[in-house]
């Protein structure tokens, strides 16, 4: 006896009822009195052309498992006025990818706003942005003209709940712009 058409449509049912559940999710909110409304946000900040320092002991690069950090950049609006900072780390998960010479990295990015207080040891306003990317391997940063775009994976203080995604350009002239499109559902 084949239990595999049973078996989908016990699948197909749990599916069916966890949509529905998800898609009336707002609407119970609501009932209670809850308003659900999602927040988006866009803007960018740049800061001044940077290298990576490679600091896996004895490589020279394009190996696997290389870990390259930016240490703490100033981040600048788009009025030319210091924000923050950008900590980041990239790890080389793949050599010869997608072609010879190129590397794919996992990156994290770390944008810090605004500076601590006497309280907190920095500041609380915090954007992670992670995701990987195609490198020339005999560089430290993509190339200049290319671009990237990565998912924002969290943030605390005022970004606390973000979502969305962020472009990095490195820009022709060295420098850098990093586009925040934050999206965050508030329910109230």
């Amino acid at each position: 006896m084949n239990t595999q058409p049973a078996r989908r449509h016990a699948l197909m049912r749990i599916a069916l009822a966890l949509s529905a559940a998800l898609l009336l999710q707002p609407a119970a909110s609501e009932a209670q009195g809850l308003v659900t409304t999602l927040v988006t946000r866009v803007f960018a900040v740049t800061h001044a052309p940077v290298a990576t320092i490679l600091v896996t002991a004895g490589s020279a690069g394009h190996t696997l498992g290389d870990l390259r950090v930016l240490p703490a950049t100033p981040t600048l609006d788009t009025n030319g006025t210091e924000v923050g900072r950008l900590d980041a780390q990239l790890l080389t998960t793949s050599i010869d990818y997608p072609t010879a010479g190129d590397e794919v990295r996992m990156t994290t990015l770390n944008f810090v706003f605004g500076e601590g207080t006497q309280n907190l040891s920095g500041s609380a306003d915090q954007l992670v942005v992670s995701g990987s990317g195609y490198y020339p391997g005999t560089s430290s940063t993509i190339a200049v003209g290319a671009a990237l775009i990565r998912p924002i994976t969290g943030g605390s203080g005022k970004f606390s709940g973000a979502g969305g995604w962020a472009e990095s350009e490195h820009l022709q002239d060295g420098s850098w712009r990093h586009t925040f499109h934050l999206r965050r559902v508030v329910r109230r």
